[in-house]
């Protein structure tokens, strides 16, 4: 994928993103929302673990769903926990990487995370991580990006790339297959994976860079030089190809994730 998956990298990118990112991320919570809907919550439910919370709407959220339960929220980017901080008191904060979750075992009933995982290098460490601090039985719930997000901007991309015989390789989030047989090898049992796309539009090219700069998700290789030049004539590209009534459409695969312990 154009973002660069190094850990100090993407820490510092969301961190620096934390003061927009409840502006722009309406999209986020709806998948949120729509996440928490899966999963069945009852009186059993006591310990709840969110991982990669961002700012802590949803996180906040689930302190109303599952009143007299502890919640915890936790992220990796100083910037995140801060705004968490300043903004809720209804739940635990901690500040930790999702592959080294400083739990133990069998502390929670049941660990979720929306659209977090997608930026973790080494996902079946982090997925053999929620397994670990779940009791028996316990319920992992979760969304990621998967492949095709983007998919109109890549196809842009590597097609003037090809056009200027300028061999950029970009590698692209993974994919639906790769995602269901880590679950799966993680240990988890009644797996269900589900994948849909969903679409939004943005003004231009510029205005989906712009966003997905605002919102932390826009870390390029440093590997890949596109020159202004060459970005303007990919936006050209964009514009000719993938333009609806409403501006240029922007494609999101989201991948869900259930799974037990």
């Amino acid at each position: 994928m154009i973002f660069k998956l190094l850990n100090n990298r993407i820490r510092r990118a969301f961190s620096n993103s934390a003061m927009h990112y409840e502006v722009l991320a309406g999209m986020q919570y709806e998948i949120g929302r729509e996440l928490v809907k899966k999963l069945d919550w009852n009186e059993d439910c006591e310990n709840i673990l969110d991982v990669g919370m961002g700012t802590g709407k949803l996180t906040n959220r689930m302190t109303h769903l599952c009143p007299g339960a502890r919640v915890v929220g936790l992220d990796f980017a100083d910037g995140m926990v801060q705004q968490a901080k300043k903004k809720y008191e209804t739940f635990e904060i901690v500040q930790a990487n999702a592959v080294a979750l400083p739990f133990g075992e069998a502390s929670f009933d049941a660990v979720l995370s929306n659209l977090a995982y997608q930026w973790v290098d080494d996902l079946a460490e982090a997925f053999a991580e929620a397994r670990r601090v779940l009791k028996p039985n316990g319920k992992f719930c979760a969304t990621l990006f998967g492949q095709q997000t983007l998919n109109e901007l890549f196809t842009s991309l590597e097609i003037v790339s090809d056009q200027q015989n300028k061999r950029i390789k970009l590698q692209r989030l993974r994919d639906y297959e790769f995602i269901s047989q880590v679950v799966i090898d993680a240990g988890f049992k009644n797996v269900e994976v589900q994948s849909e796309i969903t679409k939004t539009h943005f003004d231009d090219m510029h205005s989906l860079l712009k966003w997905l700069k605002l919102i932390g998700a826009n870390r390029i290789s440093q590997n890949a030089y596109f020159g202004l030049r060459y970005l303007t004539k990919v936006a050209e590209y964009y514009e000719n190809n993938f333009k609806g009534r409403w501006g240029v459409v922007a494609s999101f695969e989201v991948i869900w994730v259930k799974g037990i312990k």
